[in-house]
């Protein structure tokens, strides 16, 4: 009877260091929602500016008549337009504030986090690379810096725009059906905070999208270059506001293309606190070092026994 060779097991890889906060990105959350009020604000200010340069007087049945010339209104709302994408990402593809100030940090990071992890499990991988510098360096690095840099402008773009036809109408159809400035200025500040809304979630998805995206950009090109076999296991923040769905991942193995699947159907990728880390396996897929999963599962059980609703059922 032969006896299966037994795997050397290798060192963990690294957990990340706030279980609340699994992908360690909460703070750049924070800073870019912040500066996502204040431009809004700065928003609101650009199409109140338009109302206050129409004259109004009161009409009947409490309606206002606006001393409305169509060219100029159109003149002004084509100013409005090229203010706000000047205030919401700069005009600029390249180095926009979202983008320069936040995702690429976050990208960064991950990628950070991602090397540290794998130059811990694998003498294969330390050895091919040496430094993060290198790997920040590398040819593969930028071209997905540059993919992901193309992805947030593109959400720029497409938040601005949305926030150029929402304040747009709400400004028009005031003045349509002759509602009192004071009325139109209530409801432009009303649809500001639905765009801030709006924006908070991007900033809360892009910047940990980018970071998790750069942990499997990471992983992919480690098993590409070096023949390093690995999974990712997914790691919830197990809140009380986690997803029922999310919590149900937490300590389970996926392929990269597995989780990219997940993240890209329905919700899932929106206002998502989750991460995943590279995890070294066999040729069964099997865990080399099976103590991550065993504390992972530990972590989850802890977490379970408080209540939350993700826990219930």
């Amino acid at each position: 009877m032969t006896m299966k060779k037994r795997t050397k097991k290798t060192r963990p890889p690294i957990l990340p260091g706030n279980l609340s906060d699994p992908t360690g990105v909460d703070r750049l959350e924070r800073g870019a929602i912040n500066e996502f009020a204040r431009r809004m604000k700065k928003v609101a200010k650009v199409y109140q500016s338009i109302l206050d340069r129409i004259p109004a007087s009161p009409a009947v049945n409490q309606r206002y008549t606006f001393d409305l010339d169509t060219t100029m209104l159109s003149m002004l709302l084509n100013n409005a337009s090229a203010f706000v994408d000047e205030i919401i990402f700069g005009n600029s593809d390249t180095d926009f504030w979202l983008w320069s100030d936040y995702v690429k940090p976050a990208y960064q990071r991950g990628t950070a986090q991602e090397f540290a992890s794998l130059s811990q499990q694998s003498p294969v991988y330390a050895a091919g690379q040496e430094s993060l510098e290198q790997v920040l360096l590398s040819e593969p690095y930028r071209r997905r810096l540059s993919l992901q840099r193309a992805r947030t402008f593109e959400e720029m773009k497409g938040l601005s725009a949305q926030v150029k036809t929402d304040m747009a109408r709400i400004l028009t159809d005031g003045l349509g059906r002759g509602q009192s400035p004071l009325d139109i200025a209530g409801r432009l500040t009303e649809q500001v905070g639905i765009e801030q809304r709006r924006a908070k979630r991007i900033a809360r998805t892009e910047i940990t999208t980018a970071l998790r995206r750069a942990r499997w950009d990471e992983a992919d090109e480690a098993e590409e270059q070096y023949g390093i076999r690995t999974k990712l296991m997914h790691i919830s923040a197990l809140s009380p506001t986690t997803r029922r769905s999310h919590a149900a991942r937490h300590a389970h193995l996926y392929t990269s293309e597995e989780v990219r699947e997940w993240y890209s159907i329905g919700a899932n990728a929106i206002n998502c606190k989750c991460s995943q880390l590279s995890v070294l396996v066999d040729e069964d897929g099997q865990p080399i070092n099976e103590t991550i999963v065993e504390k992972a599962k530990k972590t989850f059980n802890t977490m379970k026994a408080r209540g939350y609703g993700w826990a219930e059922g």
